[in-house]
């Protein structure tokens, strides 16, 4: 493979996984619970600045957020671990509303593509505050 191809192939996957990930803070899943159920594995765990959070309070949240709310994600990175586990990296500041003061925060995501669902479901997340 040429090195055209492989930079073709590296940015695919980051888009791919920036999809997934821009995809969970932008939507509005107010009534779709089936599809967060599919996103997020069943044994999904996530770790924030007050500690480890339920997969079902993560679940809330993400029917609960401002649905007009959007982040800024930069300095996205991705590391495959195996043909169907990739780990990715980046900053994300929520941008609207605005949030005067905040430094946004570090995000580590852990993706699995489930063969049986065909489709990427988040296994691990953890965010810390930029201070």
């Amino acid at each position: 493979m040429n090195s055209t191809a492989v930079n073709m192939a590296i940015e695919s996957l980051i888009t791919e996984m920036q999809q997934l990930e821009t995809s969970l803070l932008h939507t509005d899943f107010g009534g779709q619970r089936e599809l967060l159920e599919r996103l997020l594995a069943a044994d999904f765990r996530e770790i924030n600045g007050q500690g480890e959070t339920s997969r079902e309070q993560v679940l809330q949240w993400l029917l609960q957020k401002d649905a007009s709310a959007r982040w800024e994600l930069s300095d996205f990175r991705v590391l495959v671990l195996a043909p169907n586990i990739r780990h990715v990296t980046y900053h994300g500041k929520q941008v609207v509303p605005e949030r005067p003061g905040s430094k946004g925060s570090l995000h580590s995501s852990l993706w699995c593509h489930q063969d049986s669902l065909d489709c990427w479901q988040l296994r691990f997340h953890q965010a810390s505050k930029c201070v």
